[in-house]
C-alpha cells in the first residue's frame, strides 16, 4: 500500500507542477515515475503507469513539439495496449485519437488514415460510451479523408458503416454525426451524378433529423442545386419557398447565406419564365 501512496503522490505532483505550466519539471518527473515503476508488481500501478507517457505526450503537444509528442503514443500503445482492460481502455482511445492528429501536423491527412482504422479495429467490441464517443469521430474522420483523397467508393461505405452503427442511439452526440455523414454521402453521390440516390438521402435529413438544422439546410440547399441541374423548375421552385419559409429567422451567418441562395434561384426562374 506505501508503493501505492507514493505512486499517488508523485503522479499528483507531477500533474501539479503540468498546471502550474512547469513543463520541463513535469517531463522529468514523468519519466522517473515510469522508470521507478516499470516492473513493478501493484495490480493498480500497473493500470496507471501509462498515462505518465500520455500525460507527457499531452506536453509536448502544448510545446507544438509533435515529433516527440508522436513517440510518447507510440511507445504507450506498443507497450501497453495488449494490457488493455475496461478500466485502463478510454486513455488508448484518447492516445490513437491524438495520434492521428499529431500525424496530420507532421505528415498530412492522408498518413492518418491507417491510424483511424486500427483504432477502429482494436475497439470494434467496446461498449463503452465515452470510447464510442471517439469512434464515431474516427470513422466520420475517416469516410471523409478517403472522400479528400477521391476514395469514393470505400468514402460511400464507410459513411454507410457510420451511420449503421449509430443510427438508433438516442443521444443526440451520435445522431448529429449520423446526419452528417447522411449529409457528405448524399454529397457524394450528387459528385458521381447518382442523383436520385443523393435526394433520397437529402430528404432523409429533411425528414428525419431537424433538430440538426445546419444539416437540414444543407440538405434543402444541395437538393435545390440538383434540381437547378436537372432543371426541374417547379420542384426548385417549391424547395427554394421551403427554404425561404423555414430559414429566413435563423439568425445564422452560414444558413442565412443559403437563404439568400434560394432567393436568388427563386429570382431567376422567375426572370427565365418572364423571358421572351
Amino acid at each position: 500500500m506505501e508503493e501505492l501512496d507514493l505512486f499517488y503522490s508523485q503522479m499528483s505532483e507531477a500533474s501539479t507542477l503540468t498546471k502550474e505550466k512547469k513543463f520541463e519539471e513535469a517531463l522529468n518527473l514523468y519519466a522517473k515515475i515510469f522508470e521507478e515503476y516499470l516492473d513493478t508488481k501493484e495490480e493498480r500501478i500497473k493500470e496507471y503507469l501509462p498515462y505518465t507517457l500520455y500525460n507527457k505526450a499531452l506536453i509536448y503537444a502544448n510545446k507544438k513539439e509533435y515529433k516527440k509528442e508522436l513517440e510518447l503514443y507510440n511507445e504507450l500503445l506498443s507497450k501497453f495496449i495488449s494490457n488493455i482492460s475496461s478500466d485502463s481502455e478510454l486513455i488508448f482511445s484518447k492516445a490513437y485519437m491524438n495520434k492521428a492528429v499529431c500525424i496530420q501536423e507532421l505528415k498530412g491527412e492522408r498518413d492518418s488514415l491507417e491510424v483511424y482504422k486500427e483504432f477502429l479495429q482494436n475497439f470494434k467490441e467496446t461498449k463503452n460510451k465515452k470510447i464510442l464517443e471517439d469512434i464515431v469521430q474516427a470513422k466520420y474522420n475517416l469516410a471523409f479523408l478517403l472522400g479528400k483523397e477521391e476514395k469514393d467508393k470505400e468514402s460511400i461505405e464507410a459513411y454507410e458503416d457510420l451511420i449503421a452503427t449509430f443510427k438508433n442511439f438516442e443521444e443526440e452526440y451520435f445522431l448529429e454525426f449520423v446526419a452528417k455523414a447522411l449529409v457528405n454521402k448524399a454529397n457524394k453521390h450528387k459528385e458521381l451524378y447518382e442523383f436520385d440516390k443523393a435526394i433520397e438521402l437529402f430528404d432523409e435529413v429533411i425528414k428525419s433529423y431537424q433538430q440538426f438544422v445546419r444539416q437540414v439546410a444543407i440538405s434543402y440547399h444541395n437538393k435545390a442545386a440538383i434540381l437547378a441541374e436537372l432543371q426541374e423548375e417547379e420542384k426548385l421552385k417549391t424547395i427554394c419557398d421551403e427554404i425561404i419559409e423555414k430559414f429566413s429567422n435563423v439568425h445564422d451567418e452560414f444558413i442565412m447565406n443559403i437563404v439568400s441562395s434560394a432567393e436568388v434561384l427563386k429570382d431567376k426562374d422567375k426572370f427565365n419564365k418572364n423571358c421572351f
